[in-house]
Formats: C-alpha cells, structure tokens, sequence
C-alpha cells in the first residue's frame, strides 16, 4: 500500500520536539536492555563503581563497573542465579571490598560460605554478596529470610538498604514476612511478621553481620501489627505493613533506620518529635528509629508524617522516608516524599507548604528534607522540596560542613530552584538549616535521581546507567546531561544510525530556541544559530537548539563501530565529549504519554475520542530504525515512498505480530521518520502494542481502538 502524506503530523516532527569552572562529566554504564543502575559506591582513590542489574534470557544478574577518576569504565563483572536477582544497595569496607545487598528469587544464587544457605522455595529472599572489586571473586555470599512457608500469599524477604561500620561489620535492613526470620536470641523484636490467608503482615528488619560474614551479631525485627481500619469486614486482612528503606551507622557502631509503616502499634519512645501514627489502612507515615549497640532495644523512634485523607474506606496518605544521614554532631537527616498538606515543617525553611493542589483524593508527592536532633525529641529544620507535580528525594549525603546534598526524581516545571526547559531528575544542596538551596539542578529523566555521592565533585546516577560528575556541585559552560530518544521516555546509554535523539544540558544553544531551517540542497541544516552537533566528528542535521535542549538526527555514517562519540559545538564554547553504545536499532514509536501519535484510515488523529475500528489501518511514526536501503543524504526530505529499513519491521499487540502493509519514509518529512501502516486484529483489537526492529524492541506504546 502507497504511504500517505501526514502534514498534520510535521509540527510534532519539527516544532521542537519538546517532549517531555571544570566541566561536566557524562559517561554511562550500560546494563542493556531491561536493565538498570541501582548503587554508587566510591572508593576514595579516585574510583567509583556502579552496580545495577542485567537482563538475560531468563531472568536478571547483579553486574559492577569500575570508572575511574575520568569517569571511564576501566572493568566490570555479573554475578547472580537464573533467575531475577536484583540489587538494592552497596557499600565499601575498609579493605576497599564491595558489599552488596537486595533481593533474588534464584535457587541457584551463588553461595559462598553462606551463614543461610536456604529459605522459603520459590519464593523472594534477600541476599548480602561480599565481592572483590577487581577480581570479582565472591568473598561471602549469604541468603537473607526465613524458611517456614508463609500463607496463601507469599511475599519473602527483601534487603533494601546497607551500611558497614568501621570495624566492617556489615548491616543490613528491610522487610519480610516470614514468621521465622532468624533474629538474635536478645533481640527488641522477635514476632510479628507473616499476616494469615487473608494477606500479608511483613516488618521490618536490622541486623549485623561480622566482617566475614560467619555470625550474626544481631538481628531484630521492628515493625506494628495492626492498621487503623472502620468497617466490620471490609477491615478483613488489614494488617501493619512496615519496611525499613534506608540505615546510617555512626562509628560506634549505632544504626539509624527509616522507612515506612501504616501501624498505629509501631513501637516509638515518649518525648520524640511525632508518638501517633496519622496513618489509615495503607495510607502511611514515615518512622526514624534508633537502635542501641546490640540490636535488643530503642534509643528512641519516632513517626515522622501528615495525616491521611479521603474517605475512611478509601484512605489515601503517602508518607515515606527514602534515606537517612548523620551529622557529626550526631543530628539524623532523613528524605522522601510525601502528599500531606500537614507534614511536619518548621519556620523559616525553604519551603513550608505542599506546593501541589491539596486535592480531596489522590494527590501528588513533594519531596521533603528533614533533620533531626540525636535523641529524636525535636526538628532542627524540616522542609518541603517540591512543585506541582510528582517529586520526591531518593537519595541524600551530607558535605562536611553539613550541607545535605539530594537528588531524586520530579515532574515539576516550578521545582525550587534553577529553572531548565525539561523535567525529570534534579539534585541539589540544601543548606544545614534547611532554609535554602545552596546549588540546584534539573536532569532529565534518568540522568540522576538514584544516588548522589559528594567528594571533590559531585557524583549522581541515574537508572539508566548516567553517571554525572559536576565539580563543585556546579555547573560552568556548555554541558550535556543526557541523551534521550526524541520519541522515548529518558535517557539511556546508546544510540542508532538515524535516531532522533534530544541532547539535554545547560548553554546548549540560543534563547529563545530556534527551529530547524533547510540548508541550499534542501536538506535539514546541520548548523542553527551556530549550534552543531557531532557524532564521531561528523555534523548531525538539527531540528531544534535551544538552551537547554538541541534536537538532532544521528548520521547514518556512524555505522560500524561499538560506540559514538557526541559533542555539542557553540559559539560560546564545546561540550565535553560523551561516549554512548552503538546499536543496530532502537525503535521508538512517537507518543504522547505512552499513547502513540497515530492516524486512523480517514486520515484523523486517532484519539480516545476519535478510536480506529477493529480491522483497519492506522499509521504510526517512529524512530531508530537503524540503516535504509536508501543511500540518501542525511537531512535529506524524500518526495516518494520507499527507503524503508535494512532490518525487518514488526509490530506487536499483545506479544502477537500484526499485519504491517508498508514500513519506509514518509513523504514530505525528513528521511530519518519511518512511517508504518499496520491493520488492527477484527478481535481482539486494544492492548498493549510494540514495535520491533531487528530483534530490538520500543517501549510499550498504546493506540485508541473501538
């Protein structure tokens, strides 16, 4: 079938494409497909290494790359069973080892003198993994649970945050539902979790392990047993549900734990800052609670959130602490995120007030930065840190002057501080009494967010595998931040002949932006308002410059190498060079919040207002289908049909291939643009759609159907 011309689709393709001292660092670690960052750990010699996850044929592998102080990756290793292992956090000890903590439901997840070589079959444990960084030599490798089975709904157990002390002993902290997870003979808690067939009852846990990982020094369990619930049965397996997210140890030895609970009967202390949950059902409040030395009781705990809203069957309240700090002076810094429009704040911090719409339902989160004081018994400054949209702080550490450094993901245009063009991630320096930013910074989606770490630059990462390094905390010139698919959602670490891609960073270009212009033979310029791009040196065509944001097309001529070398040119001065993974292909279909820009068989925006019937063809657009069969210029504009890619084009509805009538350019629009027509099923029309290119998949798209 002869393709048809959309010119009510070339705005979307060039009107911007706004979707969604020292120079700056961008490298990536690249985890693949399916894959993603979870921990950054720096060894104070220069080193960071980066540990997230990898996607195999049957599951996922706990992988670590090593970077040096230029941030290259200079080694990596997996590690992990066949089945989905995933990491959760890492820490170094004093031998400069890598001690690394999540979750596995592997059988076959190695084991090296394990002090709990078996737990509940089939079903999720936590595991501590101590490895040599440079070998990758497992040292120990234990698993983290109970072995009783559990009820009709069977949960296990999950490590989720890790510290090590000076001494290297090695604690550990989360969540599970069994109710025989191993705890010391002393210890606070000893029961509690595992709920009944009608749901679950998981708690938290700490624990410590010595230097070699051959004894449990303590292990305790923390966490209430009931939730607040009006409403005879529908109260029926309504349970606690308590994990610890984040623990701080201090040198002697004495952890610090934040997290999340919905129990009235979490245990707290008299005199602390917050003694009664404001928590309904599984609307939630924070908890910061300090153990003493041996794990066999509380310094002090207390709950740390706003109260619950909406109706009291229909409870909504979001409430979570994500990280926890110390100060040397003993002060407890905690962040997360929160929906409470009564959250706990003090005068004269940076933000006092929930900056999102206090809606009688569901809301959205800001994130929050508090700090208290070492007993527990009052707020030295608490703060709001958010916009209008969803926010929230993942992640925190603090200088030494006692600044707290955070990062963490957001939604909004109006978050505090240095405003940019796109939204995301962000970091920032909030001051030691929390009453400014001291530094701030927007990224894009997945640039950072996951962690932060601070030494003589300031490191961030991001689910992707970006890892960013600013000196100072502060960015000076012409600086990348991330690379993303124009058509996908975030940045990622590789790239394909011909994709259209979004550069995002700081002085990229011209204010006010300036859109694409066609150069004397027609083609989509490569150079707007003395802005190029290149890709292994060569020039890109451009489709839009601005500020904070370039949109380019990748040449075709990049082909036959492992990566691609990037850098953005000014007027003003050149970007740093980033290195990204060359790739054959990498599909994604344009969309508007996952719903594919489309048109129905008439020619009309398919919408939800205007769906395409079962058994006709509606036409999406895509990027990254890697080499043509045409050898036109890049920028070029084809007036015919034709050119379609080198490798096969599929589409996916439900795991299922549908019918593809035609897959090539679409004329009148830039060569780059691959046009497909594909006809629904007559049964089963809607679900979740794909595109595949050559083995490489997009992200989930969505199309309006009868």
């Amino acid at each position: 079938m002869r393709p048809r011309h959309f010119a009510c689709l070339l705005a979307v393709v060039f009107g911007g494409l706004t979707l969604a001292a020292a120079a700056v660092n961008l490298s990536y670690v690249d985890f693949g497909l399916g894959g993603n960052a979870c921990c950054l750990v720096l060894d104070g010699l220069g080193n960071l290494y980066v540990i997230g996850s990898v996607a195999g044929a049957s599951g996922t592998s706990i992988s670590v790359a090593r970077l040096d102080a230029a941030n290259h990756v200079t080694g990596s290793f997996t590690f992990g069973g066949g089945g989905a292992d995933q990491p959760k956090a890492a820490a170094l000890d004093p031998q400069g080892n890598l001690v690394i903590a999540g979750q596995t439901n592997s059988s076959d997840f190695p084991l090296v003198n394990a002090l709990i070589s078996q737990t509940e079959p089939r079903v999720t444990a936590g595991f501590i993994t101590k490895v040599n960084p440079h070998s990758g030599q497992i040292l120990f490798s234990t698993r983290i649970g109970g072995l009783a089975l559990e009820s009709f709904v069977r949960v296990g157990s999950v490590v989720n945050a890790l510290a090590v002390d000076p001494a290297g002993n090695i604690y550990a902290a989360g969540w599970t539902n069994a109710t025989d997870f191993p705890v010391s003979p002393n210890a606070f808690q000893k029961s509690g979790a595992g709920g009944s067939s009608f749901g679950t009852r998981p708690f938290g846990f700490v624990l410590k392990l010595s230097p070699a990982g051959d004894r449990l020094l303590y292990s305790t369990l923390l966490g209430g047993a009931t939730a607040n619930c009006f409403g005879g049965s529908h109260c029926v397996g309504k349970f606690g549900s308590n994990t610890v997210n984040a623990i701080a140890v201090d040198r002697n030895g004495i952890a610090t734990v934040g997290g999340t609970t919905n129990a009235p009967d979490f245990p707290v202390t008299t005199g602390v800052v917050q003694t009664v949950c404001r928590c309904q059902e599984y609307a939630n409040n924070g908890f910061v609670a300090q153990l003493n030395a041996d794990g066999s009781g509380l310094r002090w705990s207390t709950f740390l959130g706003g109260s619950w809203y909406g109706y009291s069957q229909v409870p909504a309240g979001t409430n979570t602490i994500d990280a926890v700090g110390q100060d040397a002076a003993g002060n407890v810094v905690v962040a997360g995120r929160t929906d409470a429009d009564d959250f706990p704040t003090t005068p004269g911090v940076l933000q006092a007030k929930l900056a999102g719409t206090v809606a009688p339902y569901q809301r959205s989160t800001d994130g929050f930065v508090s700090k208290l004081n070492p007993t527990g018994t009052a707020l030295l400054f608490s703060t709001y840190l958010g916009g209008s949209l969803e926010d929230r702080v993942n992640d925190l550490q603090m200088d030494a002057q006692g600044n707290i450094w955070v990062t963490g993901a957001t939604a909004s245009t109006d978050l505090p501080g240095n405003p940019a063009s796109f939204t995301g991630s962000f970091f920032a320096l909030v001051s030691a009494d929390g009453a400014r930013l001291l530094a701030s910074q927007r990224t894009p989606t997945g640039a950072a967010g996951q962690a932060i770490r601070a030494g003589g630059a300031v490191t961030v990462l991001g689910v992707s595998g970006s890892v960013l390094q600013v000196p100072g905390g502060q960015v000076q010139g012409v600086a990348v931040f991330g690379v993303a698919s124009a058509a996908g959602n975030g940045v990622k670490a590789y790239v394909a002949p011909g994709e259209f891609v979004s550069l995002y960073g700081s002085l990229l270009g011209p204010s006010p932006g300036v859109s694409a212009i066609l150069d004397s033979q027609g083609r989509i310029a490569n150079q707007l308002a003395g802005v190029q791009v290149l890709f292994n040196g060569i020039p890109s065509p451009l489709l839009y410059a601005s500020q904070g944001q370039v949109n380019a097309l990748v040449p075709y001529g990049i082909t036959g190498g492992a990566t691609a070398s990037v850098q953005v040119t000014t007027a003003g001065g050149n970007s740093p060079a980033v290195s990204l993974n060359l790739r054959p292909a990498q599909p994604e279909v344009f969309n508007n919040g996952g719903a594919a820009l489309a048109l129905n068989q008439d020619n009309s925006v398919n919408s939800p207002q205007n769906p395409a019937a079962p058994g006709s063809i509606v036409t999406i657009f895509a990027s990254g289908a890697g080499g043509l069969h045409s050898s036109q210029p890049d920028g070029s504009i084809p007036s015919e049909a034709g050119g379609g890619p080198v490798l096969p084009v599929a589409v996916l509805l439900n795991n299922r291939s549908l019918e593809v009538l035609y897959a090539g350019n679409a004329p009148g629009l830039v060569i780059n643009l691959l046009q497909i027509n594909l006809r629904l099923r007559q049964q089963g029309a809607g679900g979740e759609f794909q595109l595949m290119i050559g083995g490489f998949f997009s992200d989930p798209f969505s199309l309006a159907v009868q």
